[in-house]
């Protein structure tokens, strides 16, 4: 690849030089009919020497312009015109002068040129670690920049806990001699430079450097040095490479360790939440049942048929209650966790609003539920088990939130590539200020039942539908009550006509 882009760039260069020199040449032409002086003439192929080297920044080119334009010069104030006639009287000062100023000009820019293209290269190097991603990525960034702006192979060897892990390459491929995995490993164990040009493992071919923090070996870098050793320039820049790299690594690590004490605080905070919840909230229905049954198993002979049917009625509920409080608890901390894998599949939203229906049916009694359907055949990529839960926690808060009597509709529509479903009451709806605070973990409102607060339903709703890359959210209904809707991506089958 870079023999490739040199000789490109020689191939522009050359283009370069040989049309300024032809223009030199048709404006000498120009100068001679307008029968200027010669000193114009002279000026005019010195400018397109200092131009070659200024826009070529190549002390070949420079010379060549600088040698071509004394030559096309004595040609063209030759007489006759084009003879090699000057032959005889130029003086070697003709020549010297003009290619020292072009070999003086050419250096200048040149150096010039690199000098700017290391500065970018520098720049570049210092946006790439700023979006790195990893020490890895940070690691591989130093090695690229530094083949790059030293052009010199570079060989890179990532940290594994406490071994070295294999070499990386970068640019021309060179081997290394016998000693050169060797001053590697010393450097790693040592975190001490060797290899070419130092006192140890001086004959390797490679200038190890260890790359570490404070706290941290990361990795070693070598660099090719066995035929010339680093300028003082080039050691200028590699040291400028290395601190933005240790810098990069230095703000990843401790950027990780912020972030694992955060989600240190928040796990703590939401067993904290969890336990007191569970000790004041499940405390409740668990003394009913126990109560209940306690006064079955004592007195069941003497109550009235009315009586029991009321205790088992009420030992059902709370029990319902209770498993539905469990499996929305484990499903929460598996989420909150990482751990609840998604089986995604096209499944069919009639079935899924069907399903929870179906499991919903007890309500059918003291409720008005119905089902708004915008297409029977709308699909989405979706885990049917997952939406259906949530299906039943939203349809299952729509009825504790509303009076016996009130109507429930679920409607499924399609907007703007998506699946939307609704869960809409007629209840008393959602104060403005507590609309954002319901989706919270734990947040129950005022007018929630407090035997049964611990608020877990639409958490575990706002964390599935999230984790389906859909959005959840509640409006007013008009004109009066709720609307809980979330979004799904739709998934369209192509039937064949």
């Amino acid at each position: 690849m870079q023999h490739s882009a040199r000789f490109r760039l020689g191939w522009k260069n050359g283009l370069i030089t040989a049309g300024i020199l032809v223009l030199a040449t048709a404006l000498g032409l120009l100068f001679d009919w307008l029968d200027l002086q010669e000193v114009n003439l002279y000026a005019l192929f010195l400018l397109g020497i200092l131009l070659t080297a200024a826009l070529t920044a190549s002390r070949f080119c420079s010379a060549v312009s600088a040698l071509a334009g004394i030559l096309l010069f004595e040609l063209l104030r030759a007489q006759p015109r084009f003879s090699l006639a000057f032959l005889r009287t130029l003086h070697p000062m003709d020549f010297l002068i003009p290619l020292g100023v072009a070999l003086l000009m050419g250096s200048i820019a040149h150096n010039s040129r690199r000098l700017t293209d290391r500065t970018r290269l520098l720049l570049r190097a210092d946006q790439l670690f700023l979006k790195a991603n990893g020490r890895e990525e940070i690691l591989s960034i130093t090695a690229q920049q530094l083949e790059q702006l030293l052009n010199r192979p570079v060989a890179l060897y990532v940290a594994n806990g406490t071994e070295l892990g294999p070499v990386r390459r970068f640019g021309a491929y060179v081997e290394g001699t016998a000693l050169d995995q060797i001053a590697a490993q010393w450097t790693f164990r040592n975190g001490e430079n060797s290899g070419a040009r130092t006192a140890r493992f001086a004959r390797a071919d490679f200038l190890y450097i260890c790359i570490r923090t404070e706290a941290h070996v990361w990795g070693v870098l070598g660099i090719f040095a066995g035929e010339r050793p680093l300028t003082a320039l080039e050691d200028q820049l590699m040291q400028s490479v290395l601190s933005e790299c240790t810098l990069a690594l230095e703000r990843g690590f401790y950027n990780q360790k912020r972030q694992e004490a955060a989600l240190q605080i928040r796990n703590e905070k939401l067993r904290a939440d969890l336990l007191r919840s569970i000790s004041h909230d499940l405390r409740t229905p668990l003394t009913s049942i126990s109560g209940s049954a306690g006064l079955l198993a004592d007195q069941g002979d003497s109550l009235s048929p009315e009586q029991r049917h009321k205790l088992y009625a009420d030992i059902h509920s709370d029990s319902l209650w209770l498993l539905s409080t469990v499996e929305n608890l484990l499903s929460v901390t598996r989420m909150e966790e990482g751990r609840m894998a998604l089986h995604l599949k096209p499944e069919l939203l009639s079935e899924v609003v069907g399903g929870a229906m179906q499991r919903l049916e007890k309500y059918g009694s003291t409720h008005h539920l119905r089902v708004e359907q915008e297409d029977d055949l709308l699909m989405a990529r979706i885990d049917a088990r997952l939406i259906l839960q949530v299906l039943t926690n939203l349809i299952d808060n729509a009825v504790k939130y509303t009076p016996p009597g009130s109507e429930i509709a679920v409607r499924t529509l399609r907007r703007d590539g998506m699946v939307v479903v609704e869960v809409a009451d007629t209840g008393p709806g959602i104060p403005d200020a507590d609309k954002e605070k319901v989706f919270e973990m734990f947040y129950t409102s005022a007018g929630s039942d407090a035997r049964r607060g611990m608020g877990l339903g639409l958490a575990l709703c706002k964390s599935i539908v999230n984790a389906h890359g859909g959005t959840i959210s509640v409006s007013d209904n008009v004109p009066h009550g709720a609307v809980f809707s979330f979004t799904l991506q739709e998934e369209r089958i192509d039937l064949p006509s």
